[in-house]
């Protein structure tokens, strides 16, 4: 009976433990899936602010690689952003480079239309993020210039979904 008497208040004071821990977890970190913008295609990235804060400035850095029919392309974005908004609600702007390689066959051509190797394109974002204080699922919506030597697009963009911590 002891037992049962001890493990019935710990259980029942369990949850006024966990609730006394109210201090938001802000890490200011991120890891997301973008669907055609800086990776072109797609990437998988990771973003952190360089304070323990959501806004503010902070940087990104990803990956991708696609293969078809003997061709291959990857691409490694990077760049530096800043958010702007509170609660979770954004306004991100920023600019970094996408490195884009090729291997095997591949057919892709840019600029003066020779194969490609190894090719740099500038990108800028512009969009909405949003993302939780208490981290949790996150998504943005940006439009992503890009610029190179084929010229400039201002219209291209990308969607992500993703996790904050």
């Amino acid at each position: 009976m002891k037992n049962f008497i001890f493990f019935t208040i710990l259980f029942l004071s369990f949850p006024t433990l966990q609730a006394q821990d109210t201090e938001p977890r802000i890490q200011g970190k991120a890891f997301y899936l973008e669907l055609f913008g800086n990776g072109l295609t797609y990437s998988l990235n990771y973003d952190q602010r360089f304070e323990k804060r959501l806004d503010g400035l902070g940087f990104k850095a990803g990956a991708s690689f696609l293969s078809l029919g003997g061709s291959s392309v990857g691409t490694v974005p990077v760049g530096l952003n800043y958010l702007l908004g509170q609660e979770g609600k954004f306004f991100e702007m920023g600019m970094g480079s996408t490195l884009i390689f090729g291997g095997g066959n591949t057919d892709f051509a840019v600029g003066d239309g020779e194969p490609l190797d190894t090719y740099f394109l500038g990108t800028m974002t512009f969009g909405y993020r949003n993302e939780p204080t208490q981290g949790g699922f996150l998504f943005r919506a940006n439009v992503t210039p890009i610029f190179g030597g084929f010229g400039f697009f201002p219209f291209y963009g990308g969607i992500s979904i993703g996790y904050a911590f």
